[in-house]
């Protein structure tokens, strides 16, 4: 038993970790995009931000349409391949980007990324699994930390080293790290619940989803829209705002940094929350302060109150992630087929990723930017009725259920 207890741990931050690392990769060639495609042809401004755009959404595209089929693939094969399956993936793909020679073969090498890629999704699945059921929101809060803390890291490494190493190099160096990744996932972690799922149980049909089920899946995407909705036009944003002695440029990033930094902060202590609390409750509150906290956004005339909301918004909604991933845990009982629920969930992320720039680019050239803040209070509000609308009818379910 402390040995059990013990390897559950070394799962988490070996497993965090490698999710750190590979969200650096993905994010590490944000600040030179531009300019690196533009040493790999003969390219107009519009064409290189057309190529950048596509360089870069392509990997999510294929990472939400491949992710459930890994998570098939984990609960019969286990985790631990599949992690390592994703290790290397990602290490010939960023390092053959650092070979690239045309925008083309970046936006191939993007979308094998997304094919190949997997290991955050395959770690939430790890961790859903291994996790003692009473630390499931601790663990899922630990990665969504670590995802976050990657995103924030990825853009900055970048920036360093594409100005004192060179792009390139700055792929290779990410290419390194991923490798060092697949070493500690091989030695190091240990997949305690593999031996409890016999292949003739994964080649069963898996149980139909419940209403929660859906419900938290389509609160996860949700989610990503509210916390994404304004990142496309943060500048335009910004830059009708009182923000001396700042340039726009540098208070857009600090609207956004101070997002991310409350998002990493309570994905810390939400997950913890949940454990005591129960995910679901704790889910709905933080919807529920997220769209009271977003609101008021639409009505301040200065950078430094919007800092504030949108830090404390992201303390709100930040760690309302690793509950919905806890909270899946206990809705699916089909534990055997636990990695087909939580890759659907990792696809449903990528959903809401596309779909909340794409929508406050839609609603503020069609509205302006003030009414993007209430769509987007409105899309977190309608997320905490529905989890709200679930537990009701999950506890009508379970009285019923009793009184039979």
């Amino acid at each position: 038993m402390p040995g059990q207890s013990a390897a559950w741990k070394v799962n988490l931050w070996v497993s965090g970790s490698g999710s750190f690392i590979n969200i650096v990769a993905m994010t590490i060639m944000l600040p030179f995009l531009p300019h690196y495609l533009g040493t790999l042809g003969d390219y107009t401004q519009s064409e290189t931000f057309l190529w950048s755009s596509l360089v870069y959404s392509s990997t999510f595209i294929t990472a939400a349409l491949f992710a459930p089929l890994w998570g098939r693939l984990s609960d019969r094969y286990g985790c631990k391949v599949n992690l390592i399956r994703a290790s290397i993936g990602m290490f010939l793909c960023m390092t053959l980007m650092g070979l690239a020679s045309s925008a083309w073969q970046m936006v191939i090498l993007r979308l094998l990324a997304g094919v190949a890629g997997g290991y955050t999704s395959g770690a939430t699945i790890l961790m859903a699994k291994e996790a003692p059921e009473s630390r499931a929101g601790h663990a899922q809060g630990v990665l969504s930390a670590c995802i976050l803390a990657g995103s924030l890291a990825g853009p900055i490494l970048g920036g360093f080293l594409s100005a004192y190493v060179g792009m390139r190099e700055a792929l290779f160096i990410t290419g390194g790290l991923i490798f060092f990744n697949v070493l500690a996932t091989t030695l190091l972690i240990k997949e305690t619940q593999v031996a409890q799922v016999s292949r003739e149980s994964t080649e069963a049909p898996a149980s139909p989803f419940n209403h929660m089920v859906w419900a938290l899946l389509i609160a996860t995407m949700g989610l990503l829209i509210a916390n994404l909705s304004i990142e496309p036009i943060i500048y335009s944003i910004v830059s009708d705002m009182e923000h001396y002695p700042l340039a726009a440029t540098s208070a857009a990033g600090i609207v956004l940094a101070a997002t991310a930094l409350g998002c990493l902060l309570s994905s810390l202590m939400l997950g913890s929350f949940a454990d005591r609390f129960g995910a679901m409750r704790i889910a709905m509150y933080g919807f529920s302060a997220g769209a009271l906290l977003i609101i008021p956004q639409a009505f301040v005339t200065d950078v430094y109150t919007l800092t504030l909301l949108r830090f404390a918004m992201g303390l709100a909604l930040g760690g309302v992630l690793p509950c919905l991933k806890a909270a899946l845990k206990h809705a699916y009982t089909d534990t055997e087929h636990l990695g087909r629920v939580m890759g659907l969930s990792t696809s449903f992320q990528y959903i809401g990723q596309v779909a909340g720039p794409m929508m406050g680019g839609i609603v503020a050239a069609t509205w302006g930017t003030a009414p993007v803040f209430h769509v987007t209070a409105a899309v977190a509000l309608l997320c905490a009725i529905l989890i709200a609308i679930s537990m009701h009818r999950s506890r009508d379910h379970d009285s019923q259920a009793i009184a039979s």
